[in-house]
């Protein structure tokens, strides 16, 4: 199992690409895909901050003797990438592009600042602190990673899974419905994948995304 740190860090890797998603789509003009990126990036950040604010900042407060301080500014950035993504939500940007752009320009930043601090200093503090407390919390964590699954547009995301569930949870899809095609998201390319899907008579076409993941589409091979 991933430690606390790794799967808070992966999961922050994931929502900076729906992030990206987002704002490539807004730069598309594609609202209809910028509207369903938005809705897994609140759903993902949402469930994200209410672990943190609810379990492992209480945790890490009890830990310490300490109340406030670090985890009252993370508490603070949260309340304020919450409100950002409110103004995103109920905002129409078919009328207002280069406002939205703008807005999810300072989403970005809060994230990318907010992350930086949790993963250097705050993570660190709770996996030296925690004590016996630190294993549940990391499975609270690592379900995180595990309650995401494919998304309207159909993707199975598999980003920051630890191996070798990526593997399985796309070798489960298939069985499921071996004929159908299946579109994947993941953080790092699947070479052993790509060769056991080609000995099981499947094509792949993997799409390098702005995020630094990748997107793999798989159907069966025409005889």
């Amino acid at each position: 199992m991933a430690t606390l740190s790794e799967a808070l860090t992966g999961d922050h890797r994931y929502c900076d690409g729906l992030c990206a998603e987002a704002e490539q789509a807004a730069r598309k003009g594609d609202w209809n895909l910028y509207r369903e990126r938005l809705r897994v990036l609140a759903d993902a950040l949402g469930r994200h901050m209410a672990f943190e604010d609810d379990e492992l900042f209480p945790a890490l407060e009890h830990a310490s003797g300490m109340s406030g301080g670090p985890t009252d500014v993370m508490r603070e950035e949260h309340a304020q990438m919450r409100d950002t993504l409110a103004l995103l939500t109920a905002a129409a940007p078919e009328q207002d592009p280069e406002g939205c752009l703008a807005e999810l320009d300072t989403l970005f930043s809060l994230l990318q600042q907010h992350n930086v601090k949790e993963e250097m200093v705050l993570y660190s503090a709770c996996e030296q602190m925690l004590g016996a407390e630190l294993g549940a919390l990391a499975a609270s964590a690592a379900a995180l990673v595990k309650a995401r699954g494919g998304d309207r547009q159909g993707a199975l995301d598999v980003r920051w899974l630890e191996p070798p569930e990526p593997m399985q949870r796309i070798l489960d899809a298939l069985g499921r419905d071996p004929g159908a095609p299946l579109r994947v998201r993941i953080h790092r390319e699947p070479y052993p994948l790509y060769e056991l899907l080609h000995e099981q008579g499947y094509r792949y076409q993997t799409t390098n995304l702005r995020d630094g993941s990748f997107e793999i589409l798989i159907d069966r091979a025409r005889a």
